[in-house]
C-alpha cells in the first residue's frame, strides 16, 4: 500500500494506493490523525484501492470523528464498483459522503 498526501491550506487529500486492511489501515489513520489544525476538508482518493476490509472501515469511522470534531467536512472519491459495493451492504453510505 501506498499513502499520498496534499495539504493545500484548509484542505487535506490523501490518495492510496493498494489494500486497506489490518496491516495498512493503522497507517492510513495515523496520517489522517497527524493532519495540520487548520485543516477542516478530507478527502480521500480510492481510485487506486483494490480492496478494504473491516480495520478500514473502521478507520473511515475514526477519521469521520475527527472530522466531526474539527466541525470540518470528509468524502471519498474515485471509488470503485466493489469498494462501492462494500460501503453499500456494510451502510456506509448511510453516512459517508461518497462522491460516485
Amino acid at each position: 500500500m501506498q499513502i499520498a498526501t496534499l495539504h493545500t491550506a484548509n484542505k487535506f487529500t490523501v490518495t492510496i494506493t493498494g489494500r486497506i486492511d489490518a496491516k495498512t489501515a493503522p497507517e492510513i489513520e495515523k496520517t489522517v490523525l497527524s493532519m495540520p489544525d487548520e485543516v477542516k476538508a478530507l478527502d480521500f482518493d480510492f481510485k487506486n484501492v483494490v480492496y478494504i476490509s473491516s480495520a478500514g472501515l473502521r478507520m473511515l469511522i475514526t477519521a469521520t470523528q475527527e472530522m466531526d470534531r474539527r466541525g470540518g467536512s470528509m468524502k471519498i472519491f474515485n471509488a470503485n464498483d466493489e469498494i462501492l459495493e462494500i460501503f453499500e451492504v456494510t451502510g456506509f453510505t448511510e453516512f459517508l459522503p461518497i462522491e460516485y
